[in-house]
């Protein structure tokens, strides 16, 4: 039996398949599905950016309905239900830094991001999940889920999206795992979205952790560091 009031996120590169996988889960395990917080925005944002200044706006955005998200997922966890987001709460701090490393972005930007993040950590306004859960899956697969939904993930877009989560991908293969161990699983994306279903659920009756706290989402975000060398790299532009 997997223990209510908990809140679980599934991680992953653009295109892996995080939205099916969480409506998915929701549907057949009687989960609260969190949408993604760009899917939340109404209007939602143009995702381009030519300058810092747009990139900066566009982030604080997203961090803001960061906020909102994680605000709404535990007071329903609060009421009992286990809360299924479709990715976690840090998203505009670790993609930021990873357009950073790859020097598509100015480090003031990500300091900025990664300000804020802390700020609202602090107050307790955003925090992590009780478990999460990363969904892997090859270049290929990606590829080819994206030209498919070519409406969801265009070309230009997905280009950027996969450049950065390889970045992201560190985050998730070395510094989360090693930190905090018991809140975090890898599942693989291959198989249908209702066995993956099924996987997932056991994932969480065996983990089955406690709330996560303040404390620990700060010692996480406190692991993930600017690269020094961001710095000297080039300005940001368009069509990143």
């Amino acid at each position: 039996m997997v223990v209510r009031g908990r809140l679980v996120a599934v991680e992953g590169a653009s295109a892996s398949g995080k939205t099916t996988l969480v409506r998915t889960a929701a549907r057949r395990l009687g989960w609260r599905a969190l949408p993604e917080a760009f899917d939340r925005l109404d209007p939602a944002p143009s995702l381009e950016f030519a300058s810092a200044r747009e990139l900066l706006r566009l982030e604080g955005t997203l961090l803001a309905e960061e906020a909102r998200r994680y605000r709404e997922a535990r007071a329903l966890c609060r009421r009992g239900h286990t809360v299924f987001a479709d990715t976690g709460f840090l998203g505009p701090l670790t993609y930021t830094h990873g357009l950073v490393d790859l020097g598509r972005a100015p480090a003031a930007v990500g300091r900025a991001i990664e300000r804020g993040t802390r700020s609202l950590l602090r107050k307790g306004a955003l925090g992590i999940p009780d478990l999460t859960v990363y969904l892997e899956t090859t270049v290929d697969e990606r590829t080819d889920r994206a030209r498919r939904g070519a409406r969801q993930h265009p070309a230009g877009l997905h280009t950027r999206h996969e450049a950065v989560g390889r970045v992201e991908r560190r985050f998730f293969e070395e510094v989360f795992p090693s930190a905090l161990p018991d809140r975090f699983r890898t599942l693989r994306g291959r198989s249908a979205p209702a066995r993956l279903a099924r996987e997932l659920a056991k994932l969480v009756e065996e983990a089955a952790p406690s709330p996560a706290s303040r404390a620990e989402g700060l010692a996480l975000v406190s692991l993930l560091e600017l690269p020094a060398r961001a710095v000297r790299r080039k300005k940001v532009g368009p069509n990143r």
